[in-house]
């Protein structure tokens, strides 16, 4: 089977840092071919960053900013027909950084991501949107990471989604045309702030709308390290960092409880590599 990682990459010195780790963590730590990988960047970004992330030997794609041009870029990757020579893609965020492969794992008759970690947005704000829009619950609600809270299901945290080809067009076609509809109609998620989730949103809209099979995945491939939970009983594959290098001089993760066991462990693991590479300025 032919798996095919993806990213997006905009134009902010952060994130082209976070996408250099990205990418490497993949190639280094997780022995990914770089031709089974991907890098959307954003057409404004500079010709330097691109000539280096491509002698890398990552496939490039330079795409045009989507719908609201900010919190919708994500969506814009599954336009790329190559991306799609595979028998799944694996659309990730960039604040991750990858450990190892979990290839052998994956579910090719279904969706698979992992459920939010809060209640973002609430449900009280998804269940207007489903009203305005005239859509009907097809899944049943699911806890949320840190408590028993529910949520809608399939509000999947957009760190990682895996997608089997067969779900290819129906993913991409409702992904966009309810990321359209929510910059037009999606006012109960602007009164709430949380237009920031318009990707996961829409995403989860499409799920329900056409009854999508889908997979919740576990933390360990999408670790949210801000959050401290009891140890996995194994290395988690994929650390899922958010902002936390941004809050020390030294770019490393640094979280602020007393990481223990295989956390520990992978966050030793991450820093070593981090300490490796040379970040792009």
């Amino acid at each position: 089977m032919k798996v095919n990682y993806s990213c997006v990459i905009d134009n902010k010195e952060r994130y082209l840092q976070q996408g250099w780790l990205w990418v490497n963590s993949l190639i280094q730590l997780a022995k990914i071919n770089p031709k089974n990988i991907w890098v959307h960047f954003i057409s404004d970004i500079d010709d330097s960053y691109i000539r280096k992330f491509a002698d890398s030997g990552v496939n490039i794609s330079v795409i045009e900013p989507y719908g609201d041009k900010k919190y919708c870029n994500k969506i814009a990757q599954m336009q790329n027909d190559e991306l799609k020579n595979s028998d799944a893609i694996i659309l990730m965020d960039i604040d991750m950084i990858m450990l190892e492969s979990f290839e052998d794992n994956i579910d090719y008759d279904c969706i698979s991501s992992k459920i939010v970690n809060e209640t973002n947005p609430s449900t009280e704000v998804i269940d207007e949107l489903f009203k305005l829009a005239g859509l009907t619950k097809t899944l049943p609600d699911k806890a949320i990471e840190l408590r028993d809270d529910l949520t809608y299901g399939a509000n999947f945290n957009g760190g990682i989604y895996i997608i089997p080809k067969k779900y290819y067009n129906i993913i991409q076609s409702g992904w966009e045309k309810w990321a359209q509809w929510l910059l037009i109609n999606g006012k109960p998620l602007y009164d709430a702030k949380r237009e920031a989730h318009i990707d996961q949103v829409s995403f989860c809209m499409n799920i329900h709308e056409n009854n999508i099979p889908i997979k919740y995945i576990s933390r360990l491939y999408n670790y949210p390290m801000p959050f401290q939970f009891d140890d996995l009983g194994r290395l988690p594959y994929v650390l899922h960092y958010h902002t936390l290098m941004d809050a020390t001089e030294n770019k490393f993760i640094a979280v602020d409880y007393e990481p223990a066991g295989n956390i520990k462990k992978a966050i030793e693991l991450a820093n070593k590599f981090i300490s490796s590479l040379a970040l792009p300025e």
